[in-house]
């Protein structure tokens, strides 16, 4: 088992930065893992990325964070999730009005992989393009599990973009360290 994952990326993805005229307000966070843990735990940890979404909305509607079918990518790379992930099908529902072509289900542009078996101390890695940038420069950085509501929502929400949740959120090496 490798203690420490491969985290490295391309500098620049435009498979997860373009995701053209798609409607992205209900669309759901993938959480993969890159550790072996227990097959439940990715469940409780989306549960409790979940949790505050859901109860907001009256346990109803769409989802800010859920598994894939396949997130278990423990001995692997981030690279070979965010191959994986940028050839998932979205799942699109068409919609008939102006401004945008379709509502998507995954969020296009992100995802979260749980890279530690001390995920509630270490943190949880969010992994983006930034589609601020016309070439869609990846970054990634780690945010606490209680973070995650705050932080996922207001991206959804679009009040934040995620470059700018990196500032607010990302959690300090020094910090991991400690």
């Amino acid at each position: 088992m490798n203690s420490n994952p491969d985290l490295s990326l391309p500098s620049h993805s435009s498979e997860l930065g373009d995701f053209g005229d798609k409607n992205i307000d209900s669309a759901t966070f993938a959480l993969y893992t890159l550790v072996d843990i227990s097959t439940s735990e990715p469940e409780s940890i989306a549960s409790l990325l979940d949790k505050e979404w859901m109860e907001k909305q009256g346990n109803e509607g769409s989802h800010l964070v859920r598994l894939v079918p396949s997130n278990n990518f423990a001995g692997k790379s981030l690279n070979d999730i965010l191959t994986t992930y940028t050839q998932m099908d979205k799942k699109e529902t068409p919609r008939d009005d102006i401004g945008a072509s379709g509502d998507l289900c995954w969020y296009p542009s992100a995802f979260l992989a749980v890279t530690s078996n001390e995920w509630k101390k270490h943190g949880i890695l969010f992994v983006y393009a930034d589609t601020e940038q016309t070439d869609f420069r990846t970054d990634k950085f780690f945010f606490l599990p209680t973070d995650g509501y705050m932080m996922l929502s207001s991206i959804i929400f679009g009040d934040e973009e995620c470059a700018r949740c990196k500032n607010e959120f990302a959690i300090k090496h020094d910090e991991l360290c400690s």
